[in-house]
């Protein structure tokens, strides 16, 4: 019986275990896609604001494919600047020189995972609210954004 009862256990912690994190879902989408499925709110009685997605929510994965319009390196900053085709008017920041590796018009898949914060550090004034954003691009300890790892960035 004992034997019985430890599966019966191994078996409903399997299931559970298998739950998490099933409800997030994968999307696929242009740079403009993602553009036009961003949203901001501001409620002035309450003074917190709201910054995310229409249709994605934490958890899930974003797979951003789209072309390469314009590619600039700054040294300064050690970052690549990537603007898109499908809309040229929102970089991607990009840790490190990623001018070796891709160019212009060469077809890119960007994987990221959305998360939220209740923070954002906006120039030093920390706004509350529910802030939603790409993980590899979020910093949860100043709650602001940050640059991209290359490493979420292939052809």
């Amino acid at each position: 019986m004992k034997k019985i009862g430890a599966g019966i256990a191994i078996l409903a912690a399997f299931f559970m275990l298998g739950c998490v994190g099933s409800h997030a879902k994968t999307f696929t989408m242009s740079m403009d896609e993602v553009l036009r499925d961003m949203e901001y709110q501001q409620n002035e009685t309450t003074h917190t604001y709201y910054m995310g997605f229409k249709t994605l929510d934490k958890g899930d994965i974003l797979i951003i494919k789209d072309k390469i319009w314009n590619m600039t390196y700054n040294s300064q900053y050690d970052a690549t600047v990537v603007l898109f085709s499908s809309n040229n008017s929102y970089p991607l920041y990009f840790s490190s020189n990623l001018m070796n590796k891709f160019h212009n018009g060469e077809a890119v898949k960007i994987k990221l995972h959305i998360t939220e914060d209740d923070k954002f550090n906006y120039y030093g004034q920390i706004l509350q609210g529910n802030f939603e954003y790409f993980e590899e691009g979020w910093d949860m300890n100043n709650h602001t954004m940050k640059f991209l790892p290359p490493t979420v960035i292939t052809v």
